[in-house]
């Protein structure tokens, strides 16, 4: 079969003129046997951003039609972005709503480029004229769209769940399943939307009614397409998957069933993938084991759990509920580490000196039986001596011992160079119809980066170990950050901070992030700084991560709830095993790992959105009771038209609109990083705190809008409290 890369070369070379698939497939003397496949290549070539149909069906070279192939990223005020779908593609590609076409949030398009410069995405925000027209749609990421059924006299339609598609559906009479208003249901697209027309469809399913939790829960599932339940083929495997361990299983393993061993995972865990071991020897060197559970060991290649497994990616962790990766039978027990219970397991020894620099490291099939499992708050509890521990004096020792190292391994990773961000997060606890209860902070305290430390070194072992034995390597990577983020970071920290520091050296990086802690300012500094780097994806091959400050590192400790970890410990199993000595095994993984690493990176980052939507959207229905409240919060971000306040207690986000600010007319100073009033000069600054009111709440566009409170609206709103508690207790 033809080389795709002597396709590219052709069809780029200057003497070419524009083709068609025939045409083409006569001039590499493809067969009639060859031409299908012929042809998928050619739309590969397409939807990667290579070539372009035009007119008559012809290739070309996008450059010389002045086309380009990308992913059109839509704005809820009713304009987008084409994102190149080539990393070298350039600027995104401004486009309003009138030059959409049928195009909707999500679609791969192909897009005209303007005989003028682009419009930069920075511009996004300041309603810039037209950059870009949608030529064509190469593949459509809306066929199903989730959202609220509504009616009036002459139209049914339904208002979508995402704001980014800010067009209604119409929903003939005749297709409408029976919903009733405000009913939340699932609409298959029939008909696209075109410059004046907004699309059609019909109800495929009524999901049931709106503000429901468990309604809530099934619409952002089927707005992310998420997969859910398991099919027939896979339950059936799991008959077929050990209940318990049997002597046969363990013969060729290291028997650590006698070793003291524990797990420290949160409260509500139910499918525990790691635990830890720690000694010393009569050196004085430490001896850490990380022992990770044997997952590849029960999940086979190309059986209908992997295939499964490898679609969804990852384990989804929302409020209250997990869509797992692995059937329960699989994840919360044969492959989960529990107390009490033999399992399989890979370990990890590392021994360590006393300053926590490594000495050597050693990769076992191994079983554990865990002695003892504890939570973040027991464990922590363990070791500020605040809890009557029911648990065993050696124990208690490892357990010191384990915290001490853990400093050793955090200093020492903060000399080389790594970065700790600090993103304060937020737990849900639902009461049992699936409403908010309580919102309460989750603390990163010792316990949190004992556990964290040691699968940090064992994952980094694991990487530095298949790279020294030139096998296939799937690595978690963090590429440099762009020189123009880095610049634009440091000039923001010129302003708010009134410090200069070279954005390219992480000391001065991490000193300032320790200077911030603690500061209101704080997570707007570190959130930035985020912001300002790449994503951490996965990667077949090489690749250093910019955030650990490590050229070698893998995700390996996770295999129950992440597929990348999964394949990294089939990897180790068919070296130990003597197959990656085979040239064709070697190379039908790296005929496949490229693949599989983006598709795992965009299943990671579909799970992290989920997460965040269905909190977000579960706090705004918490705060809907609260409208007209007074809370504490933190200015974020300054635009033209406001600023942003996250609210303390809940990390919650929203615009005090500046038409709500009377006392003065305001604009940004950008060298402070501030709003300024022209008359009074007060000035709203990044990182001030405020006490803001709430004043709407928008669920269907996930909004909320404060007020910003002046002292004496909040003593007066202080005062009336007091006169109502006095005259209640009267």
């Amino acid at each position: 079969m033809i080389n795709p890369v002597d396709i590219l070369r052709f069809i780029h070379s200057k003497k070419y003129s524009p083709m068609t698939a025939a045409e083409l497939a006569e001039h590499f003397e493809i067969t009639d046997a060859e031409y299908r496949q012929f042809c998928s290549l050619l739309q590969e070539l397409e939807f990667s951003g290579e070539i372009v149909k035009i007119k008559q069906k012809q290739y070309a070279d996008p450059e010389k039609v002045h086309l380009l192939v990308g992913t059109l990223e839509c704005n809820p005020r009713g304009f987008g972005f084409v994102v190149p779908i080539k990393e070298d593609g350039g600027e995104d590609i401004y486009v309003n709503e009138a030059d959409m076409g049928s195009a909707m949030h999500g679609d791969l398009v192909v897009v005209r480029l303007p005989a003028t410069a682009q419009i930069p995405r920075k511009w996004k925000e300041k309603g810039r004229s037209t950059s870009g027209q949608i030529v064509n749609v190469l593949k459509r990421a809306n066929e199903v769209v989730v959202g609220t059924f509504e009616k009036t006299k002459r139209l049914r339609f339904v208002a979508p769940d995402d704001p980014r598609l800010f067009r209604d559906i119409y929903i003939a009479e005749e297709v409408t399943k029976g919903a009733q208003p405000g009913d939340k249901v699932v609409v298959r697209i029939t008909q696209w939307p075109s410059r004046h027309l907004n699309p059609e469809g019909e109800v495929t399913e009524v999901l049931g009614k709106e503000g429901d939790p468990k309604v809530d829960l099934r619409s952002i599932i089927y707005q992310f397409k998420l997969p859910h339940t398991f099919g027939q083929r896979v339950m059936k495997e799991t008959k077929y998957v050990p209940q318990a361990v049997s002597e046969k299983e363990i013969q060729d393993r290291l028997d650590l069933r006698n070793k003291l061993i524990i797990t420290i995972d949160p409260e509500d865990a139910k499918d525990f993938d790691d635990a830890v071991s720690l000694e010393k020897d009569k050196n004085g060197d430490w001896y850490l084991g990380v022992h990770v559970a044997d997952v590849s060991y029960y999940v086979k290649p190309d059986t209908a759990i992997d295939k499964e497994a490898r679609y969804r990616g990852t384990s989804v962790y929302l409020p209250g509920e997990v869509i797992p990766m692995l059937p329960e039978f699989l994840s919360n027990n044969i492959c989960s580490l529990k107390e009490g219970e033999d399992r399989l397991t890979k370990s990890v020894f590392m021994t360590l000196d006393r300053k926590g620099y490594l000495v050597k490291t050693e990769i076992k099939y191994s079983v554990i039986h865990v002695t003892r499992r504890l939570t973040y708050n027991q464990a922590t509890a363990i070791l500020n001596n605040e809890m009557d521990r029911d648990i065993s004096d050696e124990a208690v020792a490892m357990l010191r011992n384990m915290a001490h190292l853990a400093e050793l391994l955090f200093k020492n990773r903060l000399e080389r160079g790594a970065l700790e961000l600090d993103i304060p997060e937020i737990s849900l606890k639902l009461d049992e119809h699936g409403y908010v209860a309580d919102v309460e902070k989750v603390e990163r305290d010792i316990s949190h980066k004992l556990i964290e430390e040691c699968m940090l070194l064992a994952n980094e072992m694991v990487a530095t170990f298949m790279f020294e034995k030139r096998m296939p390597l799937l690595c978690r990577i963090h590429p440099e950050p762009e020189e123009d983020s880095m610049w634009e970071f440091a000039e923001f920290i010129r302003g708010l901070e009134h410090t200069r520091i070279d954005p390219f050296k992480s000391k001065h990086l991490q000193s300032l992030l320790d200077k911030v802690r603690g500061k209101p300012e704080a997570y707007t500094v570190n959130l930035v700084l985020l912001k300002s780097m790449k994503q951490a994806v996965y990667t077949a091959g090489e690749g250093r991560h910019f955030a650990l400050a490590l050229d070698h590192y893998t995700h390996f400790t996770s295999p129950i709830r992440r597929y990348p970890d999964l394949l990294v410990h089939r990897i180790l199993d068919q070296y130990f095993s003597g197959g990656l000595s085979s040239p064709a095994v070697k190379d039908a993984w790296k005929n496949c790992l490229a693949d599989w690493a983006g598709h795992c990176s965009m299943t990671e980052r579909r799970a992290d959105e989920v997460e965040r939507e269905i909190t977000k959207l579960k706090l705004l229905r918490f705060l809907e009771h609260e409208v007209g409240k007074i809370f504490d919060g933190v200015i974020t971000g300054i635009q033209e038209f406001g600023f942003f306040v996250q609210l303390n207690k809940y990390l919650l986000e929203g615009l005090v609109h500046i038409r709500t600010l009377a006392d003065d007319i305001y604009q940004v100073d950008k060298k402070t990083m501030a709003l300024v009033g022209t008359r009074r000069k007060k000035m709203y600054r990044i990182g001030e705190v405020v006490r803001v009111k709430i004043y709407k709440i928008d669920i269907l566009k996930r909004e909320i809008d404060f007020i910003h409170c002046s002292d004496q609206e909040v003593s007066a709103k202080r005062k009336k409290a007091r006169k109502i508690s006095e005259d209640e207790r009267e």
